[in-house]
């Protein structure tokens, strides 16, 4: 299976999986203010979970991560666990499916690579 149709497959199966959240929160009547902050709050760290590389990064993360558990469970926001979630397949696939670094387009060394492949050469004799 080339990497085209494996992509499309994934991003097929992460819309499904997200849709099928919403579509239960919302016939479940669970709070989008809930689901909201806990999409917002962890849609960043998700999708950047590789600039946490450092000491301080990932103690913060973490640090974060459990102070934010500690709340949610203390004053029973249930709900919010639907928007990390949603956080969490929309925020990994940014991260693991992230745009790769290319090379910009040159018109000038577009036009030199032209001039130099249609050079004459002396090989005709």
């Amino acid at each position: 299976m080339n990497k085209t149709i494996k992509n499309i497959l994934i991003g097929t199966f992460a819309a499904i999986m997200c849709t099928g959240i919403i579509i239960l929160a919302i016939e479940e009547r669970k709070s989008f203010y809930q689901i909201l902050a806990g999409f917002l709050l962890f849609v960043l760290p998700f999708t950047f979970i590789s600039s946490f590389g450092s000491k301080i990064g990932a103690f913060l993360f973490v640090f974060a991560a459990i102070m934010t558990t500690y709340f949610v469970s203390k004053f029973l926001f249930y709900d919010f666990w639907f928007g990390v979630l949603l956080a969490s397949i929309i925020g990994g696939s940014a991260f693991l499916f992230r745009v790769n670094p290319y090379k910009l387009f040159s018109p000038k060394e577009y036009k030199k690579s032209l001039t130099e492949r249609n050079k004459p050469t002396n090989n005709a004799r």
